[in-house]
C-alpha cells in the first residue's frame, strides 16, 4: 500500500515536495481509511490535487510515473549508454547542478519500505533501500557514486552482492537488477512499485477505447453491473455487449505491408483478434447502436475511465489520473472518486491519485485527502494539504476554495477586457 512519495528538483518542483497518503486524526467524512501497521490513523484511499494551470499538478504525476518507469526499465530496457531524461528546476544542467531526488514509502505485508534514488542525465548518483519491521530502521543497502566505497549492504540484505553490483550500470538501478535475479528482498519491492502503480490509459482526442478480451469489463459475470453503471450515467443504454474489432490490416497501404515481415503481420493480427470494444445498445422494441467511433467523446472517456477504475478496485492498486474531469459531467466524476472512498466498492485497499480543476469534487474527500498547489513568484511549486489550513469539518470547502482561503486558486486578470482589446 502506498504511503508517501517525495520529489525534489524536478521541473517546477524545486523544493522537496511530499505527497502523503497517511491519514491525520481528523474525523472528516468520508470516513474510509485503511488500518495498517506503522500508521496511527490509517492510510487514505484517495488524494486529489487542485491548483491553477501551470502550478505543477502534472509535474507531480509525471515524477511519480517516471519513478515507476526507472524501476521497470533502467536495467532491462535502457541502452547501456543511454542518458536519463532529466528535467531539473529551471533546466539547470550545469555540472555542479543538484541532482533530482525521488523516494517512495510503501507497505508490503507488515513491513514498511522506503526506496529512493538521485540522478542527473549522466546516471544515478545515489540509491537506497530501507525497511522498518518495527520502529527501528534497517539499511538494506545504500549506493553513493561519490564515495570511495560506492556500495554499502546491511546485514539483512542476503545473497551474493558482487554479482549484482557488477551488472549495475551508471544508468540502471540495483533494485531493478536484483529483481531480475529474483532477489528475495528486492523482488517484492520492485513488484509493489511496477505492478501496483498504474497510470490511466491515454485519453485521445478521437478514437474509442479497446480492451483485451480478458479484461474484467468484458466478463459475462460483470455485464449486469456494467449495464447498471452505464444506465446510472444517463447514457440511454439499454444493453451492452463486447464486440470484436474489424480486420484493419486490410486497409494498410501495400508499400507499408511490404515493409512488415510475416512475423510482424502475424503479431498484429493476433493483437487485433484479442481486442474488443463495448457496443452500447439503445432503444427498446427497435434497438440500435452507433459505430464505436461515433460515440461521443464523453462516452468514450467514461468507458476508458471505467476500465481503469474497475481493474484498480479489483486488483487493489494505486491508480493515477491526470485531470479526472476531462469531458465528464461533474456528477460522474463525483461517482468515480466515490468508488474509492466507499467501503462498499473499495474492498481490496485500492487507492486513487488524481488532479482536477473541479471544485465540486472538494465535497467528495476529507481535508487531509485534498492537496492544493500554488505557484510562487519565481515559478516554483508550493504544495499543502487542506488540513494544514484553518478549516473545520463543518466548513464548506468549495466556498473556502472560491474565496482563496485554502490556496490552489488562480489570480486572474481581466481576461474579457484584454480579449476585447485584441480585436
Amino acid at each position: 500500500m502506498f504511503l508517501r512519495f517525495s520529489v525534489e528538483n524536478h521541473r517546477s518542483l524545486r523544493d522537496e515536495t511530499v505527497l502523503n497518503f497517511i491519514s491525520t486524526s481528523r474525523s472528516d467524512a468520508p470516513t474510509l481509511r485503511f488500518p495498517r501497521a506503522h500508521t496511527q490513523h490509517g492510510v487514505l484511499p484517495a488524494v486529489g490535487i487542485w491548483g491553477a494551470n501551470a502550478t505543477g499538478k502534472s509535474n507531480l504525476v509525471d515524477a511519480l510515473c517516471f519513478f515507476r518507469t526507472a524501476v521497470h526499465d533502467s536495467q532491462a530496457r535502457w541502452r547501456p549508454t543511454e542518458s536519463i531524461k532529466w528535467h531539473p528546476w529551471c533546466l539547470n544542467r550545469s555540472t555542479d547542478a543538484a541532482p533530482t531526488r525521488m523516494e517512495i514509502e510503501l507497505l508490503i505485508g507488515e513491513a514498511r519500505y522506503a526506496f529512493g534514488f538521485a540522478y542527473r542525465d549522466t546516471g544515478f548518483v545515489e540509491e537506497w533501500l530501507y525497511r522498518w519491521e518495527t520502529s527501528r530502521r534497517q539499511v538494506l543497502y545504500h549506493r553513493d557514486e561519490a564515495s570511495d566505497d560506492v556500495w554499502y549492504f546491511g546485514p539483512s540484505f542476503s545473497g551474493p552482492k558482487a554479482q549484482l553490483t557488477d551488472t549495475v550500470r551508471r544508468n540502471s538501478l540495483l533494485l531493478s537488477a536484483a529483481a531480475q535475479a529474483n532477489h528475495p528482498i528486492a523482488l517484492p519491492v520492485y513488484t509493489a512499485i511496477v505492478d501496483r502503480i498504474r497510470r490511466e490509459r491515454t485519453i485521445r482526442l478521437s478514437g474509442y477505447p479497446v480492451f483485451h478480451h480478458e479484461h474484467p469489463l468484458l466478463a459475462d459475470g460483470y455485464r449486469p453491473q456494467l449495464l447498471r453503471l452505464l444506465q446510472a450515467a444517463d447514457l440511454g443504454v439499454s444493453d451492452v455487449m463486447p464486440a470484436q474489432l474489424e480486420d484493419q490490416l486490410d486497409g494498410l497501404p501495400e508499400p507499408m505491408k511490404q515493409l512488415l515481415s510475416a512475423a510482424d503481420i502475424k503479431r498484429m493480427e493476433e493483437d487485433l483478434q484479442s481486442q474488443r470494444f463495448l457496443k452500447l445498445i439503445r432503444g427498446g422494441s427497435a434497438p440500435w447502436s452507433l459505430p464505436p467511433e461515433d460515440e461521443s467523446r464523453g462516452t468514450q472517456i467514461l468507458l476508458a475511465r471505467l476500465g481503469d477504475i474497475i481493474t484498480a478496485l479489483s486488483d487493489g492498486v494505486l491508480l493515477v489520473i491526470d485531470e479526472i474531469e476531462t469531458s465528464l459531467h461533474p456528477d460522474l466524476c463525483h461517482a468515480l472518486v466515490g468508488a474509492f472512498t466507499s467501503k462498499q466498492s473499495n474492498r481490496r485497499g485500492a487507492q486513487l491519485l488524481f488532479t482536477t480543476h473541479d471544485r465540486g469534487l472538494l465535497d467528495t474527500l476529507r481535508t487531509d485527502e485534498i492537496v492544493l498547489m500554488d505557484k510562487r513568484a519565481d515559478g516554483s511549486t508550493e504544495m499543502a494539504a487542506a488540513s494544514d489550513y484553518r478549516v473545520r469539518a463543518r466548513d464548506n470547502l468549495r466556498l473556502a476554495h472560491e474565496a482563496g482561503r485554502i490556496g490552489g486558486v488562480p489570480v486572474l486578470g481581466n481576461l474579457i477586457e484584454l480579449m476585447g482589446e485584441a480585436h
